[in-house]
């Protein structure tokens, strides 16, 4: 967006003021300084204080362990924490981050006030007082002698003369000091024009301000003068008020001035302007002028406060700038370059070549409203009136047309000529269309009938989108289609963009596109702007600018379209408003257009309070990429509590356990207009996302515990986020109970507790086994003692009776063989209880290897030296179930008693092999066996057999047995391990964990 840089008229800067009740210590600002990080320094009446664009901070003074916020006149920053800073009393003062020293005190000049510092090129620092002039040179404070008191008013004494000479200001006239020499050195126009202030600008001149003059010393070439430098002195322009100061604009080459009683005046190559309290300055006294980095101009007042002057994207067009209308109604530049402004009862202007001429038609009342402008192909112009019909300029002349509808309640309220040479004419009943290109009675046609229309535009393939306060409609080939969609019915503006994409604006706010004949909403969460748009323009740049009622909004065509066909998500932003230099923020009306596009790239928005355009500066939006800075924190919930040291990234807090709240503060360099400023933030480590905020401030609650970074960046509006990210670390402490060292603790006087508790349970477990142990041996010793004898005595007495039937030759005598059979009864019975005997008083520790259990049983048969007994284990050995261990103990210790009861054998093999799912155990003896008829021996008294079976049984295994006269006997059970483990869990109910 190319547009021209002329100087701005001083109306057109955008003020603001500051005064006591927004923050400002004191309305008497005596000197602006700026502190390498960009914030400001004022010494004011009530002390120093910082500022950042938004905030005031006081900056306390300490001089021997106590505060002083006593007045302080000039102030010198050489770094963050190293100023000078001259007070009203106390001296000069050097203040850095070690401490404050009193400069003047030391060298026994006391209770001093100064004006102002100067440090020269050679490093030198001058300093203006109520006695004079001192220079601090190689840390010594030396008087210069010859040239009087300096009074309070004086406030830019020094300036260079560039050949290692000074030029200095005291309560009696312009001095020069050279080589340690002083003389005065007028130049005043009279005796009574005394200079009051001298400043050497950027280009080297220098500048004098007398009591009525401005003049400048132009070098003189004299061969005669030695070293010495010559300068003629000329008057450059007369005021009205002794000059108080003087500021140079290096961008610009301006020089401004502040005066003692008229404000403040500027002098450049547009001549001489003017700004006083008459034009809403709040004071008249200028005590101080300052040009910061951004080049906006503050202005110090003695009554007054503090004033910023910057120029802004905007600049306003109205009555300052010599347009005498009440009201702005719409704005069109034209093919010629010329620009149409038409008002509501002023009647209308055009701009020529910089020249605001009155080009109200002849005839037309001059209080008729302006309501439409448009211009044909054939470069006449075309204005419509709210009931006088519509008027024609070719460039030389008006002509007027009537619609034959004119009356009071209805209005032309939009033209437009399109591409075929056909005239558009909207009213509040219609509108109408003249194929001709000008209004004929005869020959034209009505389309929407009883509408009230709003805005006129023409396609890309030649239909005319037609706005009305009930819909939007489109006209094709003379047929009429409504567009649906639209978010609310009433059509407030139409525009077509570059990329062929038409939108439109309603009062439900915000834009739609308009898409076969269609209106697609943008999404809810692209930062789309929400308000009324009364009028949009495209620039050259792609940037489309809307006019709302809240300010104007710039968004990036590109961008939309990207939203529009989901590529992209969200919008670049800016906003722009009073701070940026609208006299209102409220855009637009009826009429139309209320914005439109210079040749040269400059755009102009009519608004409630005049006209307003673009400047150099709006081509600069999103282009600022401002630096955020944490500039304290506090563990206070008051803001005012706040620690303001500067914080860098390498910087730890460390919060004590159970802080409730810690608040961070953070800011960006933008004087200009800190509002565009745009923050996010996050405390990595327990933020997931960004938060965005315009606020200067992020407080955190009750952080668990944990090493934390909190990070802040900065954008101005409508950038993306590239500025570097500003970070402090963050330690929030644990309580004792919250730390791992307690919690290792923790565990281990658990596992402390959970061992004694172990141990104690394996003690009582035991006493409790050794009790059950001890019953067990208690009954196998009663059994052995009492069951077993009786046994015996039986077992004796049926053998001496079956002898008695053998002797008498009874024995094939009923009686006989039932004296038998119980004698084999008893005899089983005598084993069984020697078993179950043997296994009471079995105390060996239990096992779950079978083969362990198995060598223990055998190796406990005290006839085994009668025969032969090999034991074998095959495969590798899986541990099972002590119960699974025990019947199976039993099945072998059953067949081998069975072997040495029954078979009388020379040989007993026991077999265990372990397979890979299952194991068996088989017992074969080379006894004389027995017949399978035998089997079932249970009914004649024998029950080895069926008890091993059963044991089988019971541990999911089978049972086989193999045997034939003469030929040995084999028994085998088979059992799986999932078997085993199975038939295990369904005993789980019965046999309990005991602890050991």
């Amino acid at each position: 967006m190319a547009q021209t840089s002329s100087p701005l008229r001083l109306s057109e800067y955008q003020k603001q003021d500051w005064q006591i009740e927004d923050g400002l210590p004191d309305n008497n600002v005596r000197m602006i300084a700026q502190r390498p990080d960009g914030l400001l320094l004022l010494a004011t009446g009530s002390g120093l204080a910082t500022f950042d664009g938004q905030h005031f901070h006081s900056l306390p003074i300490v001089v021997g362990g106590l505060a002083d916020n006593e007045a302080i006149n000039a102030v010198l920053p050489e770094g963050n924490d190293d100023l000078w800073i001259g007070t009203d009393g106390s001296g000069i003062l050097h203040r850095t981050a070690s401490g404050t020293v009193a400069i003047s005190e030391q060298a026994g000049f006391h209770n001093e006030r100064i004006r102002t510092f100067y440090r020269d090129a050679q490093g030198v620092l001058w300093i203006a007082t109520q006695n004079g002039i001192e220079r601090f040179v190689s840390n010594h404070l030396e008087a210069v002698a010859g040239a009087g008191m300096i009074s309070g008013d004086i406030t830019t004494p020094f300036a260079e003369d560039g050949h290692g000479g000074m030029f200095f200001i005291t309560s009696s006239g312009l001095y020069h000091w050279q080589g340690g020499k002083v003389q005065r050195y007028r130049v005043g126009t009279s005796a009574s024009d005394t200079e009051v202030a001298v400043y050497r600008d950027a280009a080297q001149r220098i500048w004098v301000g007398t009591m009525t003059h401005l003049m400048q010393l132009v070098p003189r070439k004299c061969a005669l003068c030695g070293e010495a430098p010559a300068f003629d002195p000329v008057v450059r322009a007369t005021l009205a008020s002794p000059i108080t100061t003087l500021l140079g604009d290096a961008t610009a080459g301006n020089l401004w001035m502040g005066t003692r009683h008229d404000g403040v005046w500027r002098f450049g190559a547009d001549g001489l302007s003017h700004w006083g309290s008459r034009n809403g300055l709040p004071d008249d006294a200028i005590r101080t002028l300052f040009m910061d980095d951004e080049q906006n101009l503050w202005v110090g007042m003695l009554t007054g406060g503090l004033s910023r002057w910057h120029k802004g994207a905007l600049a306003p067009f109205g009555e300052p700038e010599g347009f005498h209308a009440s009201y702005a109604a719409n704005v069109f530049a034209d093919s010629r370059g010329d620009l149409w402004f038409g008002t509501w009862g002023n009647g209308l202007f055009r701009r020529h070549n910089g020249q605001l001429i009155p080009s109200t038609p002849p005839g037309m009342p001059i209080t008729t409203a302006i309501r439409a402008l448009a211009e044909d192909q054939k470069g006449r112009m075309w204005i419509g009136t709210w009931f006088n019909g519509i008027y024609s300029y070719d460039g030389h002349s008006y002509r007027h047309y009537l619609l034959g509808n004119e009356s009071p309640g209805n209005a032309v309220s939009s033209i437009l000529a399109d591409s075929h040479g056909g005239l558009w004419v909207g009213t509040y009943t219609g509108v109408l269309y003249f194929p001709q290109g000008q209004p004929d009675r005869q020959n034209r046609r009505q389309f929407v009938e009883t509408k009230l229309i709003t805005c006129l535009i023409e396609d890309r393939d030649g239909s005319i989108l037609v706005g009305t306060s009930s819909g939007l409609y489109s006209v094709r080939d003379g047929t009429v289609s409504a567009v649906s969609g639209l978010p609310h019915p009433y059509v407030l503006s139409l525009v077509l963009d570059s990329g062929g994409y038409l939108w439109a604006g309603t009062k439900a706010g915000g834009i739609v596109a308009i898409r076969q004949d269609h209106a697609v909403a943008l999404p809810g969460n692209v930062n789309a702007p929400t308000q009324p748009v009364s009028t949009a323009t495209e620039d050259q740049d792609g940037h489309l600018w809307l006019g709302t009622y809240r300010g104007i909004v710039r968004l990036t065509v590109a961008e939309l379209h990207a939203v529009i066909e989901g590529r992209q998500h969200p919008l670049s932003v800016v906003i722009l408003g009073k701070a940026d230099g609208m006299r209102s923020s409220e855009c637009g009306g009826p009429s139309k257009p209320s914005s439109t596009l210079q040749p040269d790239g400059t755009l102009w928005f009519a608004t409630t309070k005049s006209f307003v355009h673009t400047t150099d500066v709006a081509e600069r939006l999103g282009t600022i990429s401002p630096a955020a800075t944490i500039t304290g924190w506090t563990l206070s919930s008051d803001p005012d509590a706040a620690d303001t040291d500067t914080r860098t990234g390498d910087s730890r807090i460390e919060l004590e356990a159970g802080q409730p709240d810690i608040l961070f503060f953070f800011n960006a360099k933008l004087l200009s207009n800190p509002a565009h400023v745009e923050y996010r933030y996050r405390l990595a480590g327990y933020d997931a996302e960004w938060t965005n905020t315009r606020a200067h401030a992020a407080r955190y609650r009750r952080l668990p515990p944990g090493t934390y970074r909190f990070e802040v960046q900065a954008r101005g509006g409508g950038e993306d986020w590239t500025s570097r990210v500003s970070s402090v670390e963050v330690k929030q402490r644990p309580y004792f109970y919250q730390t791992w060292y307690f919690a290792a603790g923790l565990c281990l006087v658990v596992l402390a507790l959970a061992t004694q508790l172990f141990r104690r349970r394996l003690q009582l477990m035991k006493g409790r086994i050794g009790i059950v142990l001890e019953e067990r041996n208690r009954i196998s010793r009663e059994c052995h003692d009492t069951l077993m004898a009786g046994f015996a005595a039986i077992s004796w007495q049926l053998e001496a009776t079956s002898k008695l039937f053998r002797d008498s030759d009874l024995s094939s005598t009923p009686a006989a063989q039932s004296c038998e059979l119980a004698r084999s009864m008893v005899s089983h019975c005598q084993a069984e209880a020697r078993r179950i005997i043997w296994d009471l008083r079995d105390a060996d520790e239990m096992t779950n290897l079978l083969s362990r259990a198995l060598s223990r049983v055998l190796e406990a048969n005290p006839l085994q030296e009668n025969f032969k007994t090999t034991f074998e284990v095959e495969g590798e050995e899986q541990p099972l179930a002590p119960g699974c261990v025990h019947h199976l103990v039993c099945i072998g210790q059953e067949a081998v008693s069975n072997a040495i009861r029954h078979a009388n054998p020379s040989r007993i093999l026991i077999l265990l092999r372990y397979e890979a799912d299952s194991l068996s155990l088989s017992i074969y003896d080379d006894g004389h066996g027995f017949q399978g008829s035998e089997e079932n021996s249970s009914r004649r008294g024998h029950f080895g057999i069926p008890v091993m079976e059963e044991r089988a049984r019971k541990i999911g295994g089978t049972f086989r047995l193999q045997t034939s006269a003469e030929a040995g006997t084999e028994v085998t059970v088979k059992v799986s391990f999932n078997a085993a483990r199975q038939s295990l869990r369904q005993e789980h109910h019965v046999i309990r964990w005991i602890g050991i």
